[in-house]
């Protein structure tokens, strides 16, 4: 996918200032765009993970210096995704815990907290 193409894209689903934008639609998108980049055709795909890295930190160094090296429109879009789903994921938990206190208090009735 080309850079100018994935922009049309992320215009499409989002809107051009990206005010469409919501937790649910963006993981949608992250979904969608990552199963799209599948190796393999058809409903079968799947992927092959190579990671010879053994910690967080090593697999997010390793991720940096690909995108140094790869073609910048590629880069770009990689970086952009990988933004989308950190932000996404923070957003995930900020809520989750705000839930969490809101119903605190609260008992099911049945044992289960």
């Amino acid at each position: 996918m080309t850079l100018p193409e994935f922009r049309r894209l992320v215009q499409l689903e989002f809107g051009g200032d990206l005010g469409h934008m919501t937790p649910a639609n963006a993981r949608e998108f992250l979904d969608r765009v990552q199963t799209h980049a599948a190796v393999g055709e058809g409903p079968a795909r799947r992927f092959h993970l190579n990671e010879p890295e053994g910690t967080y930190e090593a697999i997010v160094r390793d991720f940096l210096r690909q995108s140094l090296t790869m073609p910048p429109d590629e880069a770009v879009i990689r970086l952009w995704l990988y933004c989308l789903e950190l932000a996404s994921s923070h957003l995930s938990e900020v809520e989750s815990e705000k839930f969490h206190r809101l119903f605190a208090g609260i008992s099911l009735g049945d044992g289960a907290e």
